[in-house]
């Protein structure tokens, strides 16, 4: 899709599509941070020692990183090069990219539907 010939209003459709998406995937993200990071704090203080916080601490980087993944309002910085699936950002593309192509593909042709004969 070259979406620097879409018009505005497919623009719009699509980034709010996009941001649809982003929010229920930083908000999946989010309830399931919330037992995680209960069970490691509880860990922490059972367990004690130097560092009772380790696992939470843990669980706070894997928040970082999935939000830097989400970028939900694009304000975050891409994950590096190295990370193996790049960004949601690079995953949603790579699905519209996709679509595209199949829609494209599987268009019906004048060919395939011919006229209605009358008999």
């Amino acid at each position: 899709m070259n979406r620097e010939t879409d018009s505005p209003r497919v623009k719009l459709i699509r980034e709010a599509a996009v941001l649809q998406i982003k929010l229920l995937a930083d908000g999946l993200r989010d309830a399931a941070l919330i037992p995680v990071s209960l069970v490691a704090a509880l860990i922490g203080l059972l367990r004690g020692g130097d560092e009772p916080d380790r696992e939470y601490r843990r669980v706070i980087k894997l928040g970082r990183r999935s939000e830097r993944w989400i970028n939900l309002f694009g304000c975050q910085r891409p994950l590096g090069k190295s990370h193996p699936i790049g960004s949601m950002d690079d995953v949603l593309s790579q699905m519209e990219s996709a679509m595209i192509k199949h829609y494209k593909k599987e268009k019906p042709t004048d060919k395939d539907h011919p006229p209605d004969q009358q008999e």
